[in-house]
């Protein structure tokens, strides 16, 4: 029997404090105050929100998706969908060329297999030297078409975004050349001065900012940088910025600042979650690089930040309980903006016709249990 579930709903329009949501096969009937519902009695549940969508996740449960098993990115995949990531693209980091392509051509062969994960993204090789991050130096290089299309032909039309630095040689023409393909050509790990990265948004059709903050010079008042166009234009409504909203990459208070920014609904939460997801402190890798996760933070021997080691779900729970942000604007930027940035028009929010991605959270915002296309994860 399809459950019908009774707690405080997240809509994208409000919070229903009484509310019911009744699936219906492998999607949602009823959703709506309680009191609008005439069928059999509900199950209490506590807070109900869509299915989270990360368009940024690299691993987790001591699994990574840079790999050619296809066993171990399923592995990654179902890590995260037992904590609440219903829908995720397969995030990649610079490496070499044939190994990305094997990579993509591994992740195509999950998609579309019952999985979560619907695409790839490939964060790099086109990245900027001076802000390459947890990116090893060794793997970077300039935009190339040939190999743009080598990677396309690979993914078979599962490459979903790809973040290059505008600042590079030849990247406007890959970056349209992947547009062209229906690709997402996201802009991050850069060097730019704000005027030469506006630009660049201005170039995209769909405008993304991968991690605003990181991989990028820090905001200053007469050097704004790539941070200072991306908030302007976050404001103007003309781009989407990805925030990494863990405590650890971005302090609370600048997490509450971009969302204060956000005219709605351009805001997106990622993880950037790394194979120590989930895990103790630990040694584990990165790409090519070691990593060192103490106290919860992986950092390369360089002291630079590796990845995430939260899940979507720790982020949406920070920003409501910590950070004491609108739960509307973050459950949003968590489920129906990534959603509607994939293309993904049958789910990413709570309500009726649309797949029956639920996640049911204890009144302290912490998941409890999973609802993925009206069946129950575990």
């Amino acid at each position: 029997m399809s459950p019908v579930l009774a707690g405080t709903v997240v809509t994208p329009t409000g919070v229903v404090d009484d509310g019911v949501v009744e699936v219906r096969g492998d999607r949602l009937g009823y959703v709506g105050p309680r009191g609008g519902w005439d069928g059999e009695a509900p199950e209490a549940a506590g807070v109900l929100v869509p299915g989270f969508v990360d368009i940024h996740c690299h691993g987790g449960g001591g699994h990574a998706v840079t790999s050619t098993d296809p066993d171990e990115i399923t592995a990654v995949a179902a890590h995260h969908l037992a904590r609440g990531t219903t829908t995720m693209l397969a995030s990649l980091v610079s490496a070499p060329t044939d190994m990305i392509t094997a990579q993509v051509t591994a992740i195509a062969g999950v998609v579309g297999a019952g999985s979560p994960i619907v695409g790839s993204h490939l964060e790099g090789p086109w990245l900027s030297r001076a802000r390459c991050g947890a990116h090893d130096p060794a793997a970077l290089a300039a935009p190339d078409a040939d190999v743009a299309r080598a990677w396309l032909e690979a993914g078979r039309g599962t490459v979903r975004m790809v973040t290059l630095a505008p600042e590079l040689p030849g990247a406007d023409a890959v970056a349209a050349l992947l547009e062209d393909a229906g690709v997402i050509a996201a802009h991050g790990h850069t060097d730019a001065g704000a005027g030469s990265f506006a630009a660049a948004l201005r170039a995209r059709r769909t405008p993304v900012v991968t991690h605003l903050f990181n991989g990028m010079p820090p905001l200053h008042h007469r050097a704004p940088a790539a941070p200072g166009a991306a908030l302007d234009a976050l404001a103007r409504g003309v781009a989407t910025v990805e925030l990494i909203a863990d405590g650890v990459h971005l302090a609370d208070e600048t997490v509450a600042m971009v969302f204060a920014v956000d005219p709605g609904g351009h805001v997106v939460l990622v993880s950037d979650a790394m194979a120590a997801a989930g895990l103790p402190d630990g040694d584990f890798e990165l790409g090519s690089l070691a990593v060192r996760v103490t106290d919860g933070v992986a950092r390369i021997e360089s002291g630079s930040i590796a990845g995430g080691t939260a899940h979507l779900a720790d982020l949406v729970h920070r920003c409501v309980t910590v950070a004491g942000l609108d739960p509307v604007a973050v459950v949003g930027a968590a489920s129906t903006t990534p959603a509607t940035l994939l293309g993904l028009t049958d789910r990413g929010a709570l309500a009726a016709g649309l797949r029956a991605d639920v996640v049911s959270l204890t009144d302290d915002w912490r998941v409890e249990r999973v609802l993925r296309g009206g069946a129950w994860v575990g």
